[in-house]
């Protein structure tokens, strides 16, 4: 649809050519990285963990690209807490997240 933005969920959007190819297909419209992701295991893989500065880092890059907003939910893991998910419902995609959810 016209209304539509399309938003960068990767690792790192700069690398990976995300912004590149936003800015030609998409050049009067704001760029969004929605989920700074990097903890995905898929089935059998080994556990990869980011660490605080290779996500901070890649946030850097973002802004330092152009990027005009950034969302921190999958800094906590995209745990959503009390009814930030709607009711009764809870998700909690990792636990080896930079912030846990005891605050830590």
């Amino acid at each position: 649809a016209n209304s539509t933005i399309e938003t960068c969920n990767s690792c790192n959007c700069l690398d990976d050519g995300w912004i590149d190819r936003h800015r030609h297909d998409y050049p009067d419209k704001p760029m969004l990285f929605t989920e700074n992701e990097g903890w995905f295991q898929p089935w059998g893989a080994a556990v990869a963990i980011r660490t605080t500065s290779d996500v901070a880092y890649s946030v850097a890059e973002w802004f330092a690209g152009g990027g005009s907003y950034h969302s921190y939910y999958m800094w906590h893991g995209g745990n959503n807490y009390g009814r930030t998910a709607g009711s009764g419902i809870t998700t909690m995609y990792a636990d080896d997240v930079l912030l846990h959810a005891d605050g830590t």
